[in-house]
């Protein structure tokens, strides 16, 4: 009787075990990036502290674990200004940096390791001011959930409507307050509860025991004076293979190209080849419009000097004017920076005598197509350099004299004011008719819908 009721009561817990242990336990790990970085600076906002103490509890819970039950899911983001392709690009650049370390720090017992790119945050943004009370705030969130059709190449409309929202006012703050979190990661006040990002790398990992556990079949017998026919506990059997786990490749890390400051800017140049023929001349180049696209340089040089008794002369004044427009992807070019392409139209007037006796006076007309390139420098990109080379047509009517060495030896100086006059003509130069080098200093100054840096 005694081994009847053993067996009895062994059959009853067999038959009140589950067929599976469940449990699932979490935990989670957030990486801060620095504004568009994709590189992880254990160095930058705590990561370094956050990564020690989340593989501490990650080896206190998991370490001993089989990792076909393991499962980390990597979530990663940007912030919403500029293009959908460039921010698709930093959310998953950034997910696979964060993939590459744990798998660095881990190895195999990280498990299975999925990447979910959440791309441009206006969602998260969108939150974080629907939770404040600003107040534009209203005004905001029905920009944010208009319905456009943004061309993932350029900037979201949604974005250039908040930038003028208000006079610029509203940008100003948003930048400040709420889009400068999201740029370095962090969370803002306000973001949704219930979304896995909480910076602008989160991981989540997760341990699902039905794919690592394995439940072995077993007969229970019942003792009795007749022997009963074995009653088996059926279960599913999951054969866990060796190497189970295949190596996870990375994709490197794809360069990002950084956003330019679009803070606007004005400049005053010098060319150096005018100087080398002692011409003494400035430039001044000055912004249109908001576009980053168009500049208006305005030139002048003279050159004034009687030698040799007044028996020679180099003088010449000129004025020019010249319309800037200004090539590719202005966003990633500062003001003022890169190739440009321009319309001329110059004047002025000379009284050239190079040689005794025989000299020039006239007025001229020069326009010309100028191509060039210019590049800001130094450590606030004060400084450029500016090339260019300008093909079109110069014209001047000329008076051809000679000068007072014709006179009597000892009275030229006397008899100079008085010139000879020999010839007009007319003469006409097409081809290349401008030439610079140029340094160039660069002013910026506040823009209201810019912030100065």
């Amino acid at each position: 009787m005694t081994g009847l009721v053993r067996a009895a009561a062994t059959c009853m817990l067999l038959l009140a075990t589950p067929l599976f242990i469940r449990a699932q336990s979490t935990d989670s790990l957030f990486i801060r990036f620095q504004l568009d970085s994709t590189d992880v600076n254990l160095s930058y906002g705590g990561n370094a502290a956050r990564l020690q103490q989340f593989e501490e509890n990650f080896l206190r819970q998991y370490g001993d674990r089989n990792p076909i039950g393991i499962q980390m899911d990597i979530y990663a983001g940007a912030s919403p200004e500029g293009s959908r392709n460039r921010n698709m690009a930093l959310g998953q650049a950034r997910a696979e940096s964060i993939a590459a370390l744990l798998r660095e720090r881990l190895g195999e017992k990280a498990g299975t390791i999925e990447l979910h790119n959440l791309g441009p945050r206006w969602d998260d943004l969108y939150d974080m001011i629907a939770a404040s009370n600003e107040p534009w705030r209203d005004e905001a969130l029905n920009i944010i959930k208009s319905d456009v059709a943004a061309d993932p190449r350029y900037l979201d409309p949604r974005e250039m409507r908040l930038r003028n929202l208000r006079g610029g006012e509203v940008w100003s703050v948003l930048l400040k307050k709420y889009l400068a979190p999201l740029r370095s990661g962090g969370s803002g006040a306000g973001l949704a509860s219930d979304k896995p990002l909480g910076a602008a790398g989160s991981v989540v990992v997760s341990w699902h025991p039905e794919r690592d556990t394995i439940v072995i079949r077993d007969t229970v017998v019942v003792e009795k004076t007749v022997v009963m026919t074995p009653v088996p506990v059926r279960d599913t059997v999951v054969i866990i293979h060796e190497n189970y786990y295949p190596a996870v490749a990375v994709a490197p890390v794809p360069h990002i190209r950084e956003k330019a400051d679009q803070t606007k800017a004005w400049a005053i140049k010098t060319n150096l080849l005018l100087w080398g023929v002692v011409a003494p001349n400035l430039e001044v180049e000055i912004p249109l419009g908001n576009k980053n696209r168009w500049s208006l340089e305005f030139e002048t040089f003279a050159s004034w000097f009687v030698w040799n008794k007044n028996a020679q002369a180099s003088q010449a004044i000129n004025l020019g004017v010249e319309a800037r427009l200004w090539l590719g992807k202005r966003e990633y070019h500062p003001w003022l920076d890169g190739w440009h392409l321009g319309l001329a139209l110059a004047g002025g007037y000379y009284d050239w005598e190079w040689f005794p006796s025989d000299g020039y006076q006239g007025e001229y007309a020069n326009i010309y197509f100028n191509i060039g390139w210019q590049h800001r420098f130094g450590k606030k990109k004060n400084w450029a350099i500016d090339l260019g080379l300008g093909v079109g047509a110069m014209g001047t009517q000329y008076r051809h004299y000679y000068g007072g060495s014709v006179y009597p030896e000892g009275r030229e100086e006397e008899w100079d004011q008085h010139l000879i006059w020999h010839d007009t003509g007319y003469f006409l130069w097409p081809g290349p008719c401008h030439a610079n080098i140029s340094i160039v200093y660069v002013i910026n100054y506040k823009d209201k819908n810019h912030r100065r840096k």
